[in-house]
């Protein structure tokens, strides 16, 4: 091998190494006590560790003692679940949306992230042949045995459940839609990583979608204007499958936000999907009205 050429594959590994670094420490930049929110602990027997979830709660929570309210459950929670919260607190205001609570699921680490947002059929690091791969599946058994049941009994909680997730915890969203589709209402995928493994995601969940499913759900895919053509293609190609695959018992919208990156789309993307979630016939900043409704 030549120098020069052994000295570009040194330069390319090096930023990329960089881009992650600093990809990383933005999520976590934030994380720990979020504005508003009560911070609770949780020991889990399945993921064998302590884990941290954050609660807001809605305006007018305590003003009637038998009030019921949706839930939004927030991935990297620590980062994600502050403009989640003040975005359903001002739709709620304008009569959007119903008041919601919204619980924010920190990750540990970037470690744990990743193995928890990563379907089990996929490596953690794409780039390792070898390497280890994803425990997606433990951490949505964690979801659905441990940290819901808890907030169900902690909390004045109704349905719809939903979940929200970016970038890898984006995919774990989606993945969430084929492992356990009856598990939440509405899902949010924003800027969901739906590239990984070319693409098998978007395989397994037109499987998932072409079957009718016992009650209504909605899917809601966003991504960035100015994000990269390796996210893009892979979000017209699920955009594309959607069309054509899904049920009619499945609600979905893809949503392209202006001018979006992939740190700031979700910042535009979340009230858009919160709006076309609860008013199926407005077009919510999507172009167009959505084609079917949902009922919870």
């Amino acid at each position: 091998m030549t120098r020069w050429r052994l000295m570009l594959i040194v330069l390319v590994t090096a930023v990329a190494t960089v881009a992650a670094t600093l990809l990383s420490i933005e999520i976590f930049a934030d994380e720990g006590a979020v504005e508003g929110a009560s911070i609770a602990t949780m020991n889990s027997t399945v993921l064998g560790e302590q884990r941290e979830y954050l609660v807001h709660l809605p305006e007018g929570h305590d003003a009637n003692a038998t009030t019921r309210f949706p839930v939004l459950y927030v991935l990297d929670g620590g980062s994600q679940s502050g403009h989640t919260a003040h975005a359903a607190a001002m739709l709620a205001r304008v009569g959007l949306v119903p008041p919601m609570i919204v619980v924010g699921v920190p990750s540990i680490d970037g470690e744990t992230r990743n193995r928890d947002y990563t379907p089990p059929d996929m490596r953690l690091d794409t780039d390792v042949a070898d390497g280890p791969m994803g425990a997606a599946d433990r951490f949505l058994a964690h979801l659905e045995t441990e940290l819901i049941p808890a907030i169900e009994r902690q909390y004045r909680t109704s349905r719809p459940r939903m979940l929200t997730g970016w970038s890898r915890g984006g995919l774990f969203a989606v993945y969430s839609q084929i492992a356990a589709p009856a598990l939440f209402d509405a899902r949010f995928a924003h800027s969901p990583a739906l590239w990984r493994e070319d693409s098998r995601i978007v395989g397994q969940l037109e499987r998932a979608v072409t079957t009718s499913t016992s009650s209504p759900t909605f899917l809601f895919l966003s991504l960035g204007a100015r994000e990269n053509e390796k996210m893009s293609a892979a979000f017209r190609d699920a955009q594309s499958m959607l069309e054509r695959s899904a049920s009619p018992d499945v609600r979905w919208r893809a949503y392209l936000s202006p001018e979006g990156e992939h740190d700031t789309n979700p910042h535009i993307a979340t009230p858009v999907g919160l709006c076309a979630t609860f008013n199926p016939e407005r077009a919510c900043g999507l172009g167009s009205a959505a084609d079917a409704s949902a009922s919870w």
